[in-house]
């Protein structure tokens, strides 16, 4: 039979485990701005207009022309979203 200071030791291990379990869950759950998530192209949208402070909806197309960029109607409504919260 095992005694009573090993079932108190188990009893803390365990719930010390199972609150870390929950803790790594909520900590590594993915981003979300304006309620996209992270990797999409609203969430990018997003983030353009977030990082890049712009000052107005008007804004969010200047950069249409730019090649590297990825614009496209789900890129605007993220940046839209930015300026509707």
């Amino acid at each position: 039979m095992m005694s009573k200071q090993l079932r108190i030791l188990s009893f803390v291990l365990a719930v010390f485990g199972i609150s870390t379990f929950f803790a790594f869950q909520y900590f590594l759950q993915a981003e979300e701005f304006g309620g996209f998530k992270e990797g999409t192209e609203q969430y990018n949208g997003y983030r353009y207009a977030q990082d890049n402070q712009l000052k107005s909806v008007d804004q969010c197309d200047d950069e249409r022309d730019d090649p590297a960029m990825n614009f496209n109607p789900d890129f605007l409504q993220g940046c839209k979203q930015y300026f509707n919260q």
